[in-house]
């Protein structure tokens, strides 16, 4: 009997030992939070309260340790750009964490966060004009950190009349992952009431303060809480398939533990030889070469100490050029300057009234003569660029002399689209689709396209054939 209870007692002494150890770990490992909170929608209808909730979680996250990457009022592509920063500062290891309030929709069971410019007029219109939240789970998931939350308060109402689906869908795939709603899926939170807070933001941040409460608690008490005070209307959903434990605010005696205990082996801290490097840029799409080695950049990339120079370019745009010092890992914001003022006046004035070209702001667009029995018949042959397929479209722009210029381009998406807007600027435009040089990331055989009847974008097989009209100046 002594002998057992000898043993029970080193057990019990051993697991302590073991979740200190743990506490200890969790005290000292990276915290990095992305918020975001979207009021301000000029398209949809403006919010109430996620500015607040997301100074309020920033605030109170701030001071259990997170490292806070942060934004108001954010469009679709700065909300994008900020879940690429993030997931690099994931690619160290630790606990991050991915909170959204504004507004949120749900179309054929996929989720979509809306940026304060989304423009949709209908449900089809959803996935070109939002950021969808598989992008930002999954960058989360492959950066291969310890842990990652992702807590929406995104659910506050249908902006559509018909047609879309009412708050959120469910979660397929959260390995890993500890996913919180504002409301379970499917239904519809309110934005607030009378307070400054939301419901589900106000009660989440004062559970999370609770010492030693467990993620699995926290949310727990705070669904309780939330289904009080809305007399069970609104009911916030979890979807958990983490391992292990996390705590907001860690337990007791945790802050005693920053002084390891002796051990009797001897361990040589390892120093890295190796730092990532990423170049954020401004416009997001400027090309980055590292011009003293061989392999090409992409951001994250892993590189030795020493000395690199940068250059940044993009067309329309002055170039940058400079070295680092790496010692560590970096992540640097590089801004490009639109050329200037005196060229584009030069530009605008000598070929506005060409036969040949128009000129729409900053970008010349390709353009020719048609007879009226040409437009009547909109004979393919005979289109602008002719029918291509899309790698035709590029090489075909590619190689066009006009107007003296040879560096014409097949135009992106968005600049695309953009020209359907000022299409009665624009000669003999035809009710027909264009080419744009965007790919479609999901699915390499596509590639987008907009419709110059209705300002449609969708994708389509490269290998099929739609128009072209090439551009040149910055995009």
């Amino acid at each position: 009997m002594k002998i057992l209870i000898v043993l029970l007692m080193v057990l019990t002494i051993a697991q302590a030992d073991r979740g200190l150890i743990k506490l200890k770990q969790m005290k000292e490992e990276q915290r990095v939070a992305l918020i975001v909170g979207n009021n301000n929608y000029t398209n949809l209808g403006k919010l109430k309260n996620p500015i607040n909730d997301a100074r309020l979680m920033k605030k109170v996250l701030k001071k259990r340790g997170f490292e806070i990457i942060y934004k108001e009022n954010a469009t679709k592509n700065e909300m994008k750009k900020l879940v690429k920063k993030f997931s690099h500062k994931l690619a160290r290891g630790g606990i991050g964490l991915y909170y959204f309030a504004g507004h949120g929709v749900s179309v054929d069971g996929r989720n979509y966060l809306v940026g304060i410019n989304s423009s949709m007029d209908d449900k089809d219109e959803v996935e070109y004009e939002t950021l969808a939240l598989n992008y930002v789970t999954k960058k989360m998931k492959n950066s291969g950190n310890r842990l990652n939350i992702v807590i929406l308060d995104a659910c506050r109402n249908n902006p559509f009349e018909r047609g879309g689906e009412n708050g959120l869908a469910p979660i397929s795939n959260a390995k890993g992952m500890f996913i919180a709603y504002v409301t379970e899926a499917g239904s519809v939170a309110s934005d607030g009431g009378s307070g400054k807070n939301g419901v589900f933001t106000k009660y989440l941040v004062k559970h999370l303060q609770e010492r030693g409460a467990t993620i699995e608690k926290v949310f727990k008490n705070t669904r309780a809480d939330v289904e009080d005070a809305t007399d069970g209307k609104q009911s916030p959903g979890v979807y958990n398939q983490i391992r292990g434990d996390f705590f907001f605010t860690l337990p007791n005696g945790t802050a005693d533990l920053s002084v390891a205990k002796p051990s009797k082996y001897n361990f040589n801290t390892k120093v890295p030889t190796h730092f990532s490097l990423t170049i954020n840029t401004t416009p997001h799409n400027a090309k980055v070469y590292i011009t003293n080695i061989t392999p090409k950049y992409y951001d994250g990339i892993k590189l030795k100490k020493g000395t690199y120079n940068i250059k940044v370019k993009k067309s329309g745009y002055l170039t940058k050029e400079g070295s680092i010092e790496l010692s560590r890992s970096e992540s640097i914001d590089i801004v490009l300057e639109k050329e200037n003022m005196v060229y584009k006046t030069k530009f605008t004035k000598r070929y506005s009234s060409s036969k040949n070209v128009t000129v729409i702001d900053d970008l010349m667009w390709q353009d020719e003569k048609y007879t009226e029995r040409e437009k009547k018949a909109y004979s393919a042959d005979r289109h602008i660029g002719k029918a291509q397929y899309w790698k035709g479209a590029i090489s075909y722009c590619k190689n066009l002399t006009l107007a003296g210029y040879d560096d014409w381009k097949l135009p992106n998406k968005k600049t695309l689209k953009e020209l359907f807007n000022n299409k009665n600027k624009l000669k003999n435009t035809f009710p027909n689709y264009y080419w744009s040089s965007t790919k479609y990331e999901e699915y390499k055989d596509y590639a987008w396209r907009v419709s110059f009847s209705k300002g449609y974008v969708d994708s389509y097989r490269k290998e099929y054939s739609s128009y072209v009209r090439c551009v040149r100046g910055g995009q």
